[in-house]
């Protein structure tokens, strides 16, 4: 019997210049991110597209994030947009002239993201998570016996250490995390009272087609 099958192709551009060189704040974790995947297709005006107020509503009201944070995720994806730099450097000019909050939120509030692409693009931010483990460990402490390492290897150890550079590192993080994703797609109808992945739920082709 034949299967159907789906294959995945990620695209380099969200890991190499969308992942923050950061550790990624709590509040983007599976736990917050499935409640605003349920919050924002439940909600007139959160879905299919999310706009600059209604992605402010909800991270400065619901994940308790500085709004210059919000900002900051929200400008980076639409970067990562298919803007020509004609757009690109309207819209940066609009906003550098802005002399109020007022106009500020008024040219903030033109943009607009696909509501599930940014709701990956906010996941992938695990990336540079640090774990519990390396955070207390850290490096192995010199001694007498260790060499120095030479430029080469500080170069290789460096560049090994930015996920952001490592394709093989997107590809292990897809991998590793595929099941978190998928879910995050799941249509909120699908899930159980207490907003949990039900066995059998199915999520729609259309979100998988979309070049992520």
């Amino acid at each position: 019997m034949e299967t159907n099958s789906v294959s995945i192709w990620p695209r380099m551009e969200p890991f190499l210049l969308g992942a923050l060189q950061v550790a990624p704040t709590t509040k983007l974790s599976l736990h917050y991110l499935r409640k605003m995947a349920v919050y924002v297709q439940t909600r007139e005006g959160c879905f299919p597209v999310l706009g600059w107020s209604m992605w402010r509503h909800i991270a400065c009201g619901k994940l308790q994030l500085p709004e210059d944070l919000a900002w900051l995720y929200f400008e980076t994806f639409d970067l990562l947009l298919g803007h020509t730099p004609e757009e690109r450097l309207g819209r940066a000019e609009c906003l550098s002239q802005c002399s109020s909050k007022s106009e500020l939120d008024q040219e903030r509030n033109k943009l607009s993201v696909d509501t599930l692409q940014f709701l990956l693009f906010l996941y992938i931010q695990q990336l540079n998570r640090v774990s519990l483990r390396t955070s207390l460990i850290g490096e192995e402490w010199p001694s007498h016996r260790t060499r120095s390492p030479s430029p080469s290897e500080r170069e290789t150890k460096a560049n090994s250490q930015n996920k952001n550079w490592d394709d093989q590192a997107h590809l292990s993080f897809v991998q590793s995390h595929l099941t978190d994703i998928l879910e995050l797609l799941v249509d909120p109808g699908q899930l159980s009272q207490s907003g949990q992945v039900q066995r059998g739920c199915q999520v729609s082709l259309s979100y998988l087609t979309k070049p992520v």
